[in-house]
C-alpha cells in the first residue's frame, strides 16, 4: 500500500531547490527580453515606448528578483566573490541608492539607477552560477562565452542587414557616408557592441575546433565590419587598446609577437584610413573652417559635466538625471545642443551623476580589472578596450552594455577563499529587498514633460487658460525648463506682455542661442510701450540668428516701423561682439563678414515665404518617455525661400557673449 506524499513543507530541501529553479527561469526570461529590446531598432530609445517599455522594465527587474531568490536559498547558499570585488559591488549599489535618494530629482533618479543596479545583480548571478559547482566551473565559463558569442552574432547580423538595406542601393564609397546605427539607434552603440565581442570571438577561434571555431571566426569578421561601418573614432581607440592588451598578455614567443605587431599595425592603418570619418582624425583642420558640430557639442558636455560634479561633489545629481540638470549649465557653455541625454564620457558621467564616490568606485574597478587580468585575459582585454572607448561615450544606461560588462567582470572576479556563509547571503538578500521596497515607493517618471506637451496641445486647440495653468504647474515643479518658459512667453505675449517678458528672459538664461526668443522678448517689450528695449531685443535676434535679417516678419508694419533703429543697434552689437571674441577664431571671422549684411536688415527678398513651427523631435527621448507626443513650439517661424548666401548659422555666437550683449541695455532681471 502506498502512502500519500508528504506536504511540500515537510521536505526541507524542496522549497530551496524550487527557489533556485525559479531564479534560473527568471534569468532566462530576462535574457530573452534583453535580446528583444536590443534588436527592436532603435533599441536604445524604443525601450522607452510602449509596449517595449514593459519588456525593458521586466529585463531590469527580473535579475534583481532572481538574485533575491538565490540569496534566500538555504540549501545552496549564494556564492559571492572575494572581499575586494564584494566590497566594490556593494559600494556601487549603495552609491547608486544614496545618490538617487539625495537627488533633487529623486523619482527619475531612482528610475535611472535601475540599469546599474540590474547590472550588479547580473554580475552576482553569473558569478554564483560560474562558481556554484567547482567541478563544472571550466565548462560553465566556456558556456558563458558561447552565450555571448551567440547573442552578439544575432545582433551583428541584424545590424549589418539593416545597414546594407539602407545604403546598399547607393553603392561604392557613398555607402560609408551613412554610419551604421543599427539596431540600437546610434553609431557609437554599434561600435560598443563590436568591441565587447571581439576578444571573446578571437579567443574561441584559437581554442575551439569545428563548428564553434567557424562560428567564432564568422563573428570576428562581423564585429570588425560593425566597427568599420560605425565610423566611430572612439571605437578605433578602443580597438587599439584591445590589440595592445591582447599582445601584452599573449603567451606567444617574443619574435612571433613582434611579427603580429607589425602586421596588426599595418592593418590598423588601413582600417583607419579606409573610412572617411576616421581618416579625418589624421587630417589637420584648415584655418577658419566651420567648427565640427560634434566636437563643439562634446566639448560643451565635458565642461557642463565637470561643473555639475563640482556643484554636488559627493553623490552627484542622481543616476540618469543629466537631461534634468544640464539646463542649469547650458548658458555658461560656448555652444552645443540645447539639452543632452548623456555627457559622452563615462568618468564625466559618473562625476556628474554619482559624484566623487561614483568616480572612486570606477577607479577601484579599473584597479581590480588590472589585478584580475591573468585570470581571464580575453575578458580583461575586452573591458580595457571598452573602458578606453567609454572615455568618449556613456552606454551603461542601455541594458545590453550593462549586462555584458557584468558578465565579463564575473569572468574576471576570483572566488573567496572561504565559502559564503548563509548569513552573508541572506544579508545580500535583505539589502536587495530593501532596495526593491524603496524603488516601489520612490521611482517615478518626471511629471513635467507630460504637463508641457499637454499644455502645448491645449494652446493649439484654443484653450490658453488651461495651457497657462499647466505650464505654471510644470515650472513650479522644475523652474529650469526652457520649453515651458519659451512657450509660456509666446502664450502671454499679447495678453500679459510683462509676464511674457519675464518668461522670455528666463528662457534666455537657460538657452541664450534659442531661435525666436529675442524676437518674442522684443514683441513683449513693444506691447508694453518700451521701444528702446524692443529695438535692442530685435537686434539681438538678428545677431543670434542672422536669417532673421530678411525674415518676412519685417513685412509687418508694427515691426517694420523700427527697422532703421534696429539696424543701428545691430551694428553696435556686432561691433561689441567682435571686441568680446578672440581675433583669430571662427566666430570673429563670422562677425566681420556679417557687417556687410547690415544693409539688408529688414529687406525681405521678393517671392513666397515659408512658415512653420519648430518641432522638438528629441524631447521624448531626452525625457525617456517616447509615449509623449512630439512638442511643437508656439512661435511661428517665417523664412524667405531665397535668403542671402553666406550667413552664419543660428547660435554662431557663444552663449556667454550673447548674455553679455543682452546686458548691454538696462533690462529688468527675470
Amino acid at each position: 500500500m502506498t502512502r500519500p506524499a508528504a506536504p511540500l513543507s515537510s521536505h526541507p530541501a524542496a522549497a530551496p531547490v524550487q527557489l533556485s529553479r525559479v531564479a534560473g527561469m527568471l534569468g532566462a526570461v530576462a535574457l530573452a527580453g534583453l535580446l528583444v529590446i536590443t534588436l527592436a531598432h532603435p533599441g536604445a530609445t524604443r525601450m522607452h515606448a510602449a509596449p517595449w517599455s514593459a519588456i525593458y522594465a521586466g529585463t531590469l527587474i527580473l535579475p534583481v528578483l532572481a538574485l533575491l531568490l538565490r540569496a534566500f536559498d538555504v540549501r545552496r547558499p549564494l556564492v559571492l566573490p572575494n572581499p575586494g570585488w564584494r566590497a566594490l559591488m556593494a559600494g556601487m549599489a549603495a552609491i547608486a541608492v544614496v545618490s538617487a535618494t539625495l537627488s533633487p530629482y529623486r523619482g527619475p533618479a531612482w528610475l535611472g539607477s535601475a540599469p546599474l543596479l540590474a547590472g550588479l545583480a547580473v554580475f552576482v548571478l553569473v558569478f554564483d552560477w560560474l562558481h556554484r559547482d567547482p567541478e563544472q566551473a571550466s565548462a560553465r565559463r566556456e558556456s558563458a562565452r558561447h552565450v555571448l558569442l551567440t547573442a552578439f552574432a544575432a545582433i551583428a547580423i541584424v545590424s549589418l542587414a539593416l545597414w546594407f538595406q539602407q545604403v546598399g542601393p547607393l553603392g561604392g564609397g557613398a555607402m560609408l557616408e551613412f554610419r551604421n546605427l543599427f539596431p540600437l539607434g546610434h553609431p557609437n552603440y554599434t561600435a560598443g557592441i563590436a568591441l565587447l565581442i571581439l576578444p571573446t570571438a578571437l579567443l574561441l577561434v584559437q581554442r575551439r575546433r569545428g563548428r564553434w571555431q567557424m562560428a567564432a571566426a564568422a563573428v570576428l569578421v562581423l564585429a570588425l565590419l560593425l566597427l568599420f561601418t560605425s565610423g566611430s573614432r572612439g571605437g578605433l581607440i578602443g580597438l587599439a587598446v584591445i590589440a595592445v592588451a591582447t599582445w601584452l598578455m599573449s603567451p606567444l614567443p617574443r619574435r612571433r609577437k613582434w611579427q603580429f605587431a607589425l602586421v596588426g599595425g599595418a592593418a590598423a592603418l588601413v582600417f583607419a584610413f579606409a573610412h572617411p570619418r576616421t581618416r579625418a582624425m589624421f587630417q589637420a583642420e584648415a584655418p577658419g573652417i566651420t567648427p565640427n558640430i560634434s566636437n563643439v557639442q562634446r566639448q560643451a558636455m565635458l565642461v557642463a559635466g565637470c561643473r555639475m560634479g563640482i556643484d554636488r561633489p559627493l553623490f552627484g545629481w542622481g543616476p540618469g538625471t543629466t537631461p534634468l540638470a544640464f539646463p542649469r549649465y547650458r548658458a555658461g557653455l560656448d555652444g552645443g545642443a540645447e539639452n543632452v541625454l548623456q555627457l559622452h564620457s563615462l568618468p564625466v558621467q559618473l562625476w556628474a551623476e554619482l559624484g566623487g564616490t561614483g568616480l572612486a568606485a570606477f577607479l577601484v574597478f579599473a584597479g581590480l580589472l588590472v589585478r584580475g587580468a591573468p585570470r581571464d585575459p580575453a575578458a580583461a582585454a575586452t573591458l580595457a578596450g571598452y573602458v578606453a572607448f567609454a572615455l568618449t561615450d556613456w552606454q551603461l544606461d542601455v541594458p545590453i552594455f550593462a549586462a555584458t560588462t557584468a558578465v565579463l567582470a564575473a569572468l574576471l572576479a576570483p572566488a573567496a577563499t572561504t565559502p559564503t556563509s548563509p548569513s552573508g547571503a541572506r544579508g545580500a538578500g535583505v539589502f536587495v529587498l530593501i532596495g526593491l521596497i524603496l524603488a516601489a515607493l520612490w521611482a517615478r517618471r518626471d511629471p513635467t514633460p507630460g504637463l508641457n506637451t499637454q499644455a502645448l496641445a491645449l494652446a493649439r486647440s484654443g484653450e490658453p487658460a488651461q495651457a497657462t495653468a499647466l505650464f505654471d504647474e510644470s515650472l513650479r515643479l522644475n523652474p529650469d525648463q526652457e520649453i515651458a518658459h519659451f512657450n509660456l512667453g509666446w502664450l502671454r505675449v499679447v495678453s500679459d506682455p510683462a509676464r511674457a517678458e519675464r518668461h522670455f528672459l528666463a528662457a534666455i538664461q537657460l538657452v541664450p542661442d534659442k531661435g525666436g526668443v529675442y524676437f518674442g522678448l522684443g514683441l513683449a517689450r513693444l506691447n508694453q510701450g518700451r521701444t528702446p528695449g524692443a529695438v535692442h531685443a530685435f537686434a539681438m535676434e538678428c545677431l543670434n540668428d542672422p536669417a532673421f535679417l530678411t525674415s518676412p516678419w519685417w513685412r509687418e508694419p508694427a515691426i517694420a516701423t523700427w527697422r532703421g533703429q534696429v539696424a543701428a543697434e545691430y551694428r553696435r552689437l556686432l561691433a561689441a561682439s567682435r571686441a568680446l571674441l578672440p581675433a583669430d577664431g571662427w566666430a570673429a571671422a563670422q562677425a566681420g563678414a556679417l557687417g556687410g549684411f547690415a544693409t539688408q536688415l529688414g529687406a525681405v527678398p521678393p517671392g513666397p515665404e515659408r512658415s512653420y513651427r519648430r518641432e522638438r523631435t528629441g524631447y521624448p527621448v531626452l525625457m525617456r518617455n517616447l509615449d509623449l507626443p512630439t512638442p511643437v513650439d508656439l512661435f511661428d517661424v517665417r523664412e524667405s525661400t531665397t535668403p542671402p548666401s553666406g550667413l552664419p548659422p543660428k547660435g554662431w555666437l557663444p552663449s556667454p557673449v550673447l548674455l553679455s550683449l543682452l546686458d548691454a541695455l538696462d533690462v529688468p532681471a527675470p
